[in-house]
């Protein structure tokens, strides 16, 4: 017999049971949908990770902070941390571990360790790094001659690229500029306080003083007047009479009413001096300060605003009040006994987009510095996405195997009621290798013709879905701008997969039955029925 006369055979044996057929072919379509659903959603959410965190420009910044000093147990005294007493070794470990964790918990907490121009150069240097932003700040009074007393701000140093959405009126300063960006607040509370004094102020000469501490004396002074700390609030004119009143007090001590005991205390509370060695801004009175040009005003951030930038956004850009560019506030900032060094405690890492920003992580906390970036986020949602598409997929399978027993079914049944017509095949000279084939054809038609009725179902179907599941994302990200346009994907060799599969599994399923038809003896079947 021809393969055509059988390929006719096969297909008139399931023409003539329609019902069977039909409900068979539903079951492979729909097992196939859900299997190339799944798949498809599956690659889609990988596509979909990838380009919302790989798209935006946050995810190639990595936050680098000082390192956390280290307290090795070979530090401690060896008789702080003996352990004492017969016990097993595990036990003896476990005290000593304790010990050792106690003994540096009583102890003064050490300075973390700082970037240093050095780490922060071999940081630039990492492949894939495209630049490193770092940020001084201090305390300090901004003045204007027009304001009845300075106000106190905070004072950031660095790069201000991310300024620039937040201006009210004027520019950016150059990186050398002796200009200055001051928030509204700062000029709120100079008494510039009217929409117009905002771009009133572009221009305006500003003195800029940093450093001091509350306990210098004449604020110390100011204290013991008042009962209370007044820094915030004192005026130059002030702070000038409290400096004069502190320099002539020592030498008036005779005219007050005290003690000689007394006198002899208050004289040597006066002349008190700091120590020398600590150059911290808590123990030290140094100010620098110089005349500035203001160039731009800023808004200040709300807490909806520092929601929106993020948690990698510089708490420096968003909490400060005045802002010098790098080259200004180097300068200005490195007159302070504490701050010559060079030394920060925080950087900004500029990953270039499409780098291995995992590897740039790994050498950064190599170096003993603590890291904050998106590689971890990034890690955590694709390790999530494939979870659940390794469920789907799962699910969907048993679906088709279901189906392909649906065949085996079909076709058992199909060979019992047919066993009259495959004697008479044998009998008129086809082979049992030509019947097992004309089975397993059965099994393979229904395979391809569900497998593509099941695609384009799950073509279909992924249109409403898509449009479903980011109308629940945008709700979830709020205001940001989704950047994929769909959750599924559909590449050419999921739909060639997916159709070799499912034609797989039934003609598979097929086999047994085939198996069983063409061991059917033809004078047996002839008797058959």
């Amino acid at each position: 017999m021809t393969t055509r006369e059988l390929t006719r055979f096969a297909l008139g044996g399931l023409w003539r049971q329609k019902v069977r057929t039909a409900l068979t072919l539903v079951g492979v379509t729909v097992g196939t949908c859900a299997l190339a659903f799944s798949l498809a959603l599956g690659f889609g959410l990988h596509a979909f990770i990838e380009k919302e965190f790989q798209g935006r420009d946050e995810f190639w910044r990595v936050t680098v902070l000082a390192g956390e000093p280290s307290a090795e147990e070979k530090d401690a005294p060896p008789e702080k941390v003996a352990v004492r007493g017969a016990m097993s070794d595990e036990r003896r470990t476990r005290l000593r571990e304790a010990l050792v964790e106690r003994y540096f918990a009583t102890r003064p907490r050490q300075a973390a360790v700082a970037l240093t121009p050095e780490k922060l150069a071999a940081i630039a240097a990492l492949p894939g790094v495209r630049e490193v932003r770092t940020y001084r700040v201090a305390a300090g009074r901004l003045a204007v001659e027009s304001a009845a007393r300075p106000a106190t701000v905070d004072v950031t140093a660095g790069a201000l690229a991310e300024l620039e959405p937040r201006l009210l009126a004027g520019t950016l300063p150059a990186p050398d500029a002796r200009e200055v960006v001051v928030s509204e607040l700062a000029l709120y509370d100079l008494g510039l306080r009217d929409d117009a004094d905002l771009a009133a102020a572009v221009g305006l000469p500003v003195r800029l003083e940093v450093g001091g501490v509350r306990n210098t004396q004449p604020v110390a002074l100011a204290l013991a007047l008042t009962g209370r700390v007044p820094s915030e609030n004192l005026t130059a004119a002030q702070q000038v009479v409290l400096e004069k009143l502190a320099a002539a007090l020592p030498g008036k001590l005779d005219l007050l009413d005290l003690t000689p005991a007394e006198r002899a205390e208050v004289r040597r509370l006066l002349e008190a001096k700091a120590d020398p060695d600590d150059e911290s801004p808590s123990a030290s009175g140094a100010v620098a300060s110089d005349t500035y040009r203001v160039c731009g005003v800023v808004r200040v951030m709300t807490k909806e605003d520092r929601k929106k930038a993020g948690p990698l956004a510089r708490w420096e850009l968003t909490q400060g009040d005045v802002f010098l560019p790098p080259g200004a506030g180097d300068e200005l900032l490195s007159r302070l006994p504490w701050s010559r060094g060079g030394e920060v405690y925080s950087a900004d890492v500029r990953v270039h987009p499409g780098g291995n920003l995992q590897a740039t992580v790994d050498a950064i906390e190599a170096m003993g510095y603590r890291t904050f970036s998106g590689a971890k986020w990034f890690a955590a949602a694709k390790r999530e996405v494939t979870l659940i598409a390794a469920g789907l997929n799962l699910f969907a399978m048993i679906a088709l195997f279901v189906a392909g027993i649906g065949i085996t079914n079909t076709l058992v049944t199909s060979v019992v009621e047919r066993t009259k017509e495959i004697g008479i095949l044998r009998a008129v000279g086809a082979t049992r290798a030509q019947v097992q084939g004309m089975f397993l054809a059965e099994g393979a038609f229904i395979g391809l013709l569900g497998s593509v009725l099941g695609l384009a179902l799950a073509r279909g179907l992924s249109v409403p879905a898509d449009t479903w599941v980011h109308g629940v994302l945008k709700k979830q990200v709020e205001e940001d701008q989704l950047l994929s346009s769909t959750v599924f994907a559909f590449p050419w060799w999921l739909w060639v997969g997916s159709v070799a599969f499912a034609a797989l599994v039934t003609t598979a399923a097929a086999y047994y039955p085939a198996r069983r038809a063409a061991r059917i003896h033809p004078i047996e079947a002839l008797r058959y029925g």
